[in-house]
This record gives C-alpha cells, sequence and structure tokens, in this order.
C-alpha cells in the first residue's frame, strides 16, 4: 500500500511540474515588437556645401488588428531625424515640426501585415559622420473618428464612442440620435484596435565616402569624393603634393566614377 501510494504521489509530482513547465512563458518567448526596421545609406561630402546622405529605411509591418484586417490604411510614418531631408522616394513630407517629421505615402497607402515599407531619403546631416531615426512610429492616418448622428457607414468601419471603438456589422446611416453603437448591437460590435503608441529607434549603417585631403594615402580601388565628384583610385599611393588631387592632371591616380546605390540586398 505504501509503495502504491508512493507511485500515485511521484505520478501527480511529475504531473504537476509538468503544468507548470507549460504554463510558464519561456525566457525566449516575447511577442515580436509591432515593426522591424533596419536602416543603410551613404553619405559624402561631409562639412561641406555638397554634404549628402543617401538612406534607405526599411520597416516591417507587424501590428495585429484584426479590425482592419492587420492591414494599416492609409499609413503615416513619424519619425526624430537630426538631419535636413530633401526628398523621400516613395513618400512626401506633410509637416515638420523641429526635428520631427511626418510621411505619407505617395502611391501605395496600404501596409498589410507583414509587408514592408521602403523608403528611399536623400538628407543631409548638418555636419555628422553618423545617423538615427528616433520614437519611430508607423501608424494609420485615422486610427478611428467619433460616431456621429446622420453618419453613413460600411461594413468594417471603425468609431469611437464614449471612449470605446466598435466595428460597423452591416452598412447604414445613422438617421435617428438613439441609434449608438450602445444601443444597436445589431449595427455595431466593440472591438479592441492597437493603439499604435510603439515607437521605436534604429541607428543608420552608415557607409562614409571620404573626401580627398593633402597627405592622405589611398589604395587601388578605393572611391573618394572631390569637388562634386567621385573618383576610383588607379593606383596606390600617398597624395604628397596639393595638385594630385583626383582631375584630369592625375589621370595615371584618378579615374572619374559613379557612385552605386544598390544598398539594399
Amino acid at each position: 500500500m505504501r509503495k502504491r501510494r508512493t507511485k500515485l504521489t511521484a505520478s501527480w509530482l511529475a504531473l504537476a511540474l509538468l503544468m507548470v513547465s507549460l504554463l510558464a512563458p519561456s525566457a525566449g518567448a516575447q511577442s515580436a515588437a509591432p515593426l522591424q526596421v533596419s536602416a543603410q545609406g551613404k553619405a559624402w561630402g561631409i562639412g561641406t556645401n555638397y554634404e549628402t546622405a543617401v538612406i534607405d529605411l526599411r520597416i516591417t509591418n507587424l501590428y495585429v488588428d484584426p479590425a482592419r484586417n492587420n492591414t494599416i490604411s492609409p499609413w503615416v510614418l513619424q519619425f526624430d531625424f537630426n538631419g535636413t531631408i530633401e526628398s523621400v522616394a516613395g513618400a512626401v513630407i506633410t509637416a515638420k515640426e523641429g526635428t520631427r517629421y511626418t510621411l505619407k505615402g505617395d502611391t501605395d497607402t496600404d501596409l498589410s501585415y507583414g509587408e514592408t515599407l521602403e523608403l528611399r531619403i536623400t538628407t543631409t546631416l548638418n555636419g555628422s559622420s553618423s545617423a538615427s531615426f528616433q520614437n519611430l512610429t508607423l501608424r494609420p492616418e485615422v486610427i478611428a473618428a467619433p460616431w456621429r448622428w446622420l453618419g453613413t457607414y460600411s461594413v468594417n468601419d471603425i468609431v469611437e464612442y464614449n471612449g470605446i471603438f466598435y466595428k460597423a456589422i452591416q452598412a447604414h446611416t445613422a438617421y435617428a440620435t438613439n441609434w449608438t453603437p450602445v444601443q444597436t448591437p445589431a449595427l455595431w460590435q466593440p472591438v479592441s484596435i492597437e493603439s499604435y503608441s510603439y515607437s521605436t529607434s534604429v541607428d543608420v549603417e552608415l557607409d562614409i565616402i571620404e573626401s580627398w585631403t593633402l597627405g592622405g594615402t589611398y589604395t587601388a580601388g578605393q572611391i573618394v569624393f572631390h569637388d562634386g565628384s567621385f573618383y576610383s583610385c588607379v593606383q596606390s599611393h600617398t597624395a604628397h603634393a596639393p595638385n594630385w588631387y583626383p582631375g584630369p592632371q592625375t589621370a595615371s591616380l584618378w579615374k572619374k566614377t559613379a557612385l552605386s546605390f544598390q544598398l539594399n540586398p
């Protein structure tokens, strides 16, 4: 009898330990952040009138919002950036307050779950050799409009009423003042939507193209920037004389070239 009781006790103990291991979250079981962000670029002419940086910013949307079919539409991007942005391929700048930029899509305004937004940003860095995007937030342009009398709604429209979000479950016009979401469960159902309050930051993997300098040591194939143009070093050397700068007079040392902007694989 004692052996049987010992076996039962051991079995119950093993079962309890199994339940604890199943219920306890593992160390690596944290939910993914709603954004995955990376940035890389090239910069040249730092601190001169030619200063330029071209940065590819990639943002993958991982927001989960069933009320919107997990799609941000239309999207708005906001971030803090210390440089002066001249243009953005794939978006337009709609506002700038201090270092805070607001961007909207120029063509494709929908961003589904798992889809990546790719923006090419041309900017100056104000003399800095580094760059970062701070407090970056990707969100819908309008998260939810207040419910209103005589408003016309389509299925899946989201409204806010008395601090609660509702989704329209049938198309209608709110003809009566008492057709509020609270009083018309045949028209509306409460939903929990993503607040889109998550922000992240990312440093730019920045490749600095050196400007030619007197006394600099250069290797064959190296790219430098000088007087508004890029040059490739023809043979390794040290620039001992002031007139050894890249140009027609130093064709044996330098060859004018174009810079590749294939930043992302």
